[in-house]
């Protein structure tokens, strides 16, 4: 099964965060994943300024371990995994931990993993409540809040145990960074909250306003005790310290899930073949021309010398054509590289990639139908779209998988970032000032927005089953505006 999910990273930047479940019952899963990009003719992209270097230099893409997916009442239950695994990491400490490195890996892990799966968990629930075109359910708003409360308080009653047994400061330090980053994650989702209530929904913004202040509230004034950065109105710095810390703590807590790669060029091997095959091809036309010749005119003659300098140039030319045409038959198939996803001696997958542009005409009927590229405001003036390919094939090790941690785990995410610089280089001016008719003969100048659309049509596969997905990006030389999926 493969879930995408996409979003605008920054105003240069759009990512897609892919996440491929392997099912338990079979020990290896392949995936697919295919992506034509169609550009508007006039941004000047195409394979001539638009190499396959700029493109990779251009992506960026981070393999992560899905988060177990626990619910918040469960997380606020001290019979879950994630806290009794917490809890057992915490109380097991003794005095002299910081001698014993084992144990006190576990601990950060556990710390780790417990922050991921509220961060997740809380992340789902409030984004299923705000993207419901009902109106708030405010009896389980109020359920949740009382959950995220619990799981406040059970956590730090673990530091408190910790404190009287004497833990020492430099490992009570990691449970504070887990602390700060459980707060930094509540505040910012219950804000969201508050904005799309206030908005959207005044009726449940007023029935629910004081259990979302006094959770605030209550949290702001333990963040102040604990130390902890927090937003300031009016700040000189523009809040600079805070966004650089929580930037770093989320880094932190989540590195527990990130998987090192190793990437390296793909099909080496066969490429040199190829090389190789070129230079026979060539030296085998320059042979036969010098033999010819010499048979004919003998050794040491004009005539014979200066065949043979014309058929070492052609020679040369011979084998880069013939060098360029196999390279370019094969990059079709081949895939440019090849990224191993290992933790340790234990192999979990790899994952292959591909650019290339791609003829329309070329293009399957489907992907065509899916474009549907009809007005006859650009198909009567021939003006034609540059379109990209990029594939991706992922295979996955459901074994090595399930070993990496005691809890369950469905999978990888693919978090794809495509910055997109280049394509707003040769953009008009995004502001284009335009007049408005008031009617007896009054006007006002206005300014319209000059926008361009990048289209995404992404084929997701996975055994049998074949899904397509298109977006539309609306984008100007200013960045990103928008991103719909049609």
């Amino acid at each position: 099964m493969i879930d995408i999910l996409p979003k605008i990273h920054d105003r240069n930047t759009l990512e897609f965060k892919v996440g491929y479940k392997a099912p338990d019952g079979t020990a290896y899963h392949d995936f697919e994943m295919n992506t034509w990009i169609f550009i508007p003719e006039t941004l000047d992209v195409n394979k001539h300024t638009y190499l396959k270097e700029n493109f990779y230099r251009d992506i960026l893409s981070y393999i992560r371990l899905i988060t177990p997916y626990y619910q918040l009442e469960e997380l606020a239950s001290t019979t879950s995994l994630p806290y009794q695994r917490l809890s057992n990491a915490c109380l097991s400490l003794s005095p002299q931990s910081s001698e014993k490195e084992k144990e006190q890996e576990d601990y950060e892990r556990e710390i780790k993993m417990f922050a991921s799966i509220f961060k997740s968990s809380i992340r789902d629930t409030f984004r299923a409540a705000i993207s419901s075109k009902q109106p708030i359910d405010q009896e389980q708003c109020r359920k949740t809040l009382g959950s995220i409360a619990q799981i406040f308080k059970n956590y730090r009653s673990l530091g408190e145990q910790m404190e009287k047994k004497g833990t020492p400061n430099e490992l009570m330090l990691y449970f504070r960074y887990g602390d700060e980053f459980l707060s930094n994650v509540v505040e910012q989702h219950v804000f969201r909250m508050i904005q799309h209530l206030r908005k959207h929904d005044s009726q449940g913004y007023e029935a629910l306003k004081s259990d979302l202040q006094q959770l605030l509230d209550s949290e702001h004034d333990y963040r102040l005790q604990a130390g902890y950065l927090c937003v300031q109105e009016g700040s000189a710095e523009d809040n600079t310290e805070f966004v650089y810390h929580a930037g770093k703590l989320k880094k932190y807590i989540e590195s527990n899930l990130y998987l090192p790669t190793h990437k390296r060029r793909n099909a080496v091997f066969l490429e040199q073949v190829v090389f190789s095959l070129a230079a026979g091809l060539s030296m085998i036309f320059a042979t036969v021309i010098s033999f010819a010749f010499q048979q004919t005119y003998g050794n040491f003659t004009l005539p014979f010398f200066i065949a043979l300098v014309i058929s070492y140039m052609f020679k040369d030319r011979i084998k880069e054509l013939v060098r360029v045409y196999f390279a370019t038959r094969l990059s079709s198939r081949l895939f440019d590289y090849k990224t191993e996803i290992r933790v340790g001696f234990l192999k979990v997958g790899w994952c292959k990639e591909g650019f290339d542009f791609m003829n329309p005409e070329k293009i399957t009927q489907l992907v065509r139908k899916m474009r549907n590229r009809h007005s006859p405001l650009v198909i009567g003036r021939g003006v034609e779209e540059q379109v990209i390919q990029f594939r991706k094939k992922i295979h996955l090790n459901r074994k090595a998988i399930s070993k990496l941690s005691p809890y369950p785990l469905s999978g990888i995410n693919d978090i794809v970032r495509y910055n997109l610089s280049e394509f707003m280089r040769k953009m008009d001016n995004p502001k284009v000032p335009l007049c408005a008719n008031k009617g007896n003969g009054q006007y006002i100048p206005v300014e319209g927005r000059k926008v361009y659309y990048l289209n995404f049509i992404i084929q997701l596969k996975y055994e049998e089953a074949t899904r397509y997905r298109r977006y539309r990006i609306c984008l100007s030389r200013k960045g990103i505006h928008d991103i719909e999926e049609i």
